[in-house]
Parts: structure tokens; sequence; C-alpha cells
């Protein structure tokens, strides 16, 4: 069994006091609770950070691997496959916060709660992150976390929010752990995970990646010249960033500096000296997770950059505006609507955008909530028909390096339909499909194609995988039907389609500490680095706007960020 802090120690013959609640329930609001001081140490019993539990290995093992998920129950599984790999690296992470973090589990001052808190912020970003609980995260807001945020917080509501939203785990509608159930997976951690072999059945040896890409795909980027978002979009004369006067989309953009005036010369494109990369915006700030733009290219948003959480930058009005929200952005292809993770009300039109905001709190008139979506939502549309977002299981990517492929044989994407009722955003029934050892599926703006990242030996990637879309109504929900059509042997992280839904863009790290932006043509499979950045630059999180530029953002570029644009598929595919 795994040595515990003395502090902990003492702490687990005291009672637990209540069940951790999920963020945005009554049950989670800041209370609080229980209050100490330097000058009164013992002001009140502190609540247990959690009990022990007298069960066998082996029965333990059971109900804590059950618990979060593996088997038939839906849990953190939702999000996560509950891999062997995946809970050893939950391990490390929850060894890691009871080393840095948790050494006192009494503080008696708020200077050394607010310790206990500053622990599990990030160094880039100064927000809190979940991965530096570990496990404990699936607790975060219990008893003892609220008072610890008492001590150094008071009554801080905003605080308590911010905390629960990024940090609370399982997410979305997967109910909370209970107190009991934490007592049970903490203890199975503690004891260092025996019987995980046991409970947790490994991977298959999976087939390596065969390329084969069918003639479906040629037939729908055909039919996609025509009835596509890029030609939908300019047919009702959606008006790009950076195009008045231009004769074609090459053209557009001009007014922004090239990358080879700049202290940036080492962006200029790799074997495509054809192109060009145009820089929108150097950023002084350090982003969060990825970035994605308006189909009209004016508005771009990520999780950082501002005290309220995240940040949407308007390149016409040369502004940023804070929002309520943390991470993940997405923005439908009509440049009707967008969403924000994190946001009260996170579904929003963007007709929002264009009052020219000081700030987005998410509690105006333009926003809604849909509460089934979960993290890492991908958004698609059909045309004259439903709005479309997939999420399922998902592998953190914050420019850490190239993602791995932890998915498993239960892996589910959710495909949410909703439709804009004229005063909010309504979801239909959900409508699972199973998608085995896949994960980080994207949808296409025409909510027509899924593509995913397939997972290879250990915790490496085996390319990607093409299915179509076809969904057929059936009353108020659809019978949907995605066969394989393609199958890609690269890899890379946060895949993006264009709107013409000819291409694919996305980031792949060339060295441990160089990242660059790779084009893919789908009906060929050909794929050509776009960009060449030095050790120490990574051009991440590529994405199209309607017109056929591609936008990412480079960090650490000359110790700033730069959000930059490639005219690569207009001119490559020109």
């Amino acid at each position: 069994m795994r040595s515990l802090p003395a502090s902990l120690l003492l702490l687990l013959a005291v009672p637990a006091c209540g069940d951790p609640a999920s963020p945005g329930t009554d049950a989670a609001a800041h209370d609080g609770g229980i209050t100490a001081d330097a000058s009164n140490p013992d002001a009140g019993p502190w609540p247990a950070f959690r009990n022990p539990v007298d069960l066998a290995d082996l029965t333990l093992a059971q109900m804590a691997s059950e618990r979060l998920g593996v088997g038939t129950r839906v849990a953190c599984d939702a999000c996560h496959a509950l891999t062997r790999e995946r809970l050893q690296s939950w391990l490390v992470e929850t060894q890691a916060a009871d080393a840095a973090c948790l050494g006192d589990l009494m503080p008696t001052t708020p200077a050394g709660a607010q310790a206990i808190l500053d622990c599990f912020r990030t160094t880039d970003t100064d927000a809190w992150s979940p991965h530096l609980l570990g496990i404990y995260a699936t607790g975060a807001a219990s008893p003892w976390f609220d008072a610890v945020f008492d001590l150094a917080y008071g009554d801080d509501a905003e605080a308590w929010d911010d905390w629960t939203g990024r940090i609370v785990m399982p997410r979305g509608a997967q109910p909370p752990l209970t107190s009991a159930d934490f007592d049970v997976v903490t203890e199975w951690f503690a004891r260092g995970l025996p019987e995980l072999e046991a409970v947790v059945p490994d991977n298959p040896d999976l087939p390596g990646c065969t390329e084969a890409i069918g003639a479906e795909v040629a037939s729908h980027v055909t039919a996609m010249e025509t009835t596509g978002w890029t030609a939908i979009n300019r047919d009702a004369g959606i008006n790009s960033l950076g195009c008045a006067g231009a004769d074609t989309a090459a053209e557009c953009l001009d007014t922004y500096p090239l990358s080879t005036t700049q202290p940036y010369a080492s962006m200029w494109t790799l074997n495509a000296p054809e192109t060009k990369i145009r820089l929108l915006r150097t950023i002084t700030y350090t982003s969060s997770y990825w970035t994605r733009s308006s189909a009209d290219g004016r508005f771009v948003s990520h999780g950082g950059g501002s005290t309220a959480g995240a940040t949407v930058i308007d390149l016409l009005e040369n502004r940023e505006i804070p929002a309520d929200a943390f991470y993940d952005p997405g923005f439908f292809p009509d440049n009707s609507g967008f969403v924000i993770q994190g946001g009260a009300n996170a579904w929003c039109r963007q007709s929002l955008l264009t009052t020219s905001p000081t700030h987005i709190r998410f509690n105006e008139p333009q926003c809604s909530p849909v509460d089934v979506v979960g993290l890492y939502q991908h958004l698609g549309a059909a045309n004259g028909g439903d709005y479309w977002t997939v999420n399922g299981q998902f592998v953190s990517d914050n420019a850490w390096g190239e993602p791995t492929a932890w998915f498993d044989e239960g892996s589910t994407d959710y495909l949410t339909p909703m439709e804009y009722t004229g005063t909010g955003y309504e979801a239909k029934a959900q409508i699972p499909v199973a998608v085995p050892y896949e994960g980080d599926t994207i949808i296409s703006p025409s909510a027509k194609l899924l593509l995913s990242r397939v997972a290879g030996d250990g915790d490496t990637q085996s390319g990607f995988t093409l299915r179509a879309l076809t969904a057929t109504p059936t009353g108020d929900t659809y019978d949907v039907a995605t066969p394989t059509i393609a199958r890609y042997c690269v890899n890379g992280g946060k895949p993006a389609f264009s709107y013409d839904e000819r291409w694919l863009v996305y980031h792949h790290w060339t060295t441990a500490n160089t990242a660059d932006v790779f084009l893919l043509e789908l009906t060929t499979g050909v794929s050509r680095q776009i960009t060449k950045m030095t050790a120490g630059q990574h051009a991440v999180f590529p994405h199209f706007r309607s017109d056929g530029w591609i936008y990412f953002i480079v960090k650490n570029a000359n110790g700033g960020e730069v959000i930059a644009a490639s005219d690569a598929a207009l001119v490559l595919g020109s």
C-alpha cells in the first residue's frame, strides 16, 4: 500500500460529511462552510478528505473500476477510455497531487488554504486543471474542498464556480460520485491500483493501418463543390475577413503582414514555396486548449487570455472580448452561432458578437443552454435542416506534445441534432454510435462525414477513420448509418475539415519540441507539411474558415503566440 501523508492518516478516522456535488447544481453551491484561522486553529471540525475502506484488493478493484465506468455503467468512460494505461496515468497524477499539494489537510490560515488550491493551477495559464488532481477531481466539490475554499476565499461564489466548473469530474450528464463512491475509488488508488489487470481488460493487439479510400469519398467531395458550406456561404454573400476588393479568396488578407516580413521567418511553408502565411494577431497571453474561428474568419476564440476564463478576438475591430467560459469553442458553419464550454448558457447566436460586447457573460438573450452535449464537441449543420454536434471519448490536447490514442472497445460517439427555435437552441434525443478503439471524433461542416483518430499499440495512434454519416428522420429523432469509407495512415491531433470537405488539416509533432501543420487531400490521401517550425515553436490547432484559408496558432513564437493564416489549400488545390 502506498504510504499516505500523516495528516491524511489522521483525518481518515473522521466520518465523511456528505456527497460531492456536480458543478452547476444547487448542491454544489459554495455555502461558506467551516472556518479556521491562526488564532483559533480548532475553530471547527474538518470534514474528512476521504475515509478508509476495509475491502480485499480484488473486491475493491471490482467496485472502484465499475463505478468509474468499466463494464456496462456509463461514467468517466463517456469521455475517457478506461484502459490500463489511462488509469495508471491517473495514478501518477494522484501521487503527484499527494506529494506536492496535499501534505497538510487541515490548514489553519487563509494562506495555507490558498497554497493548497494554488498548487492545482497550471504554470502557463494560471488556471485550475483537473490533471493536477488526478483521481481527486472526482471529489473536488466535496465538503473538504468546500471548507478549504471557505478558508481561502470566504464566501466568494465566483471562485468556487470557477473551480467546480473546471475541475469536478465526471462532467456532463453523468452523476457525480457519492462520498461512499469516492472513498472506494480513492482507496483503490491509494493502494496503487491492485488487481488492475484482473478488472480492466487489456486492449487486444490491434491491426496496423492499411490505407483505403472508397469511391464514396470522391463522390462526396464532388457534391460538396456546389452543395457544401463554402458554396452556400459564398452564394449567401457572407464576406470573409480581409476580402474587400479581392477578386479571389487567395487574394484576401493582403493587408496583414507576411510571415517572411516579420521576425518569424521560420514559419515559412515547407515544400510549398508558392503559398504564403499571413500574421493576423500577436497575443501576449497563453491560450488554453484549442483555437477555433467563425466561418467568416472575423472571430477567433480559445480558453485563456482573461480572468473571465476564455477570450473571443474580434479581428475586424482589433480587440479581445473576455468570456465567462473555459475552453472548447466551436462555430456553426452557416456563421449563425457559437459555443464555448463552461458558459452558463453556452450556446449563443453569433449576432451577440457583432454587437461589439465588452464582456460575454452568457446571460444575454442570444444565449441558451444545451446541457446534453459533452466536452470536446464539434459542430456541423445540414443545409435547411438541423444543427449537429458530436462528442465522445477524447484525449486532452493542450499542445503538450503528440496526443496519445487511449480509446477502448466501448468507445461511443454521441450525435446530438438540435434546432434553433427563434429564442434558443433546443436539442433532440442524442444518438449513440459505437466506435470501438476510436475517439476524438469530429463532424464535417455539412454533418455528412465523421472522422476519428484510431488507437494503435500502447498509447499510440494508428491513423484516421473516415465515415459517411447518413441521418434519416424518424419521428422526433433519426436513424443513423455510419459506414467506413476511408482509412488514412497518418497521425496527428485536432483535425478539422475544410468547408468544401475536400481537405483535412491537423497538427503533428515532427520532433519532441516542434509541431507543424499538415494538409491532407481526402480523395488522394496525400498529406503535405505546410509549416516549418524551429525547435520550441508549435504550430497547432489548425482549422478552416469558409473560403478555404487555414487559421492556426503558433505558440512560443519569439516569446508570444501568433494567430496565423495559410492559403495552402487554395493554392495547392487550384
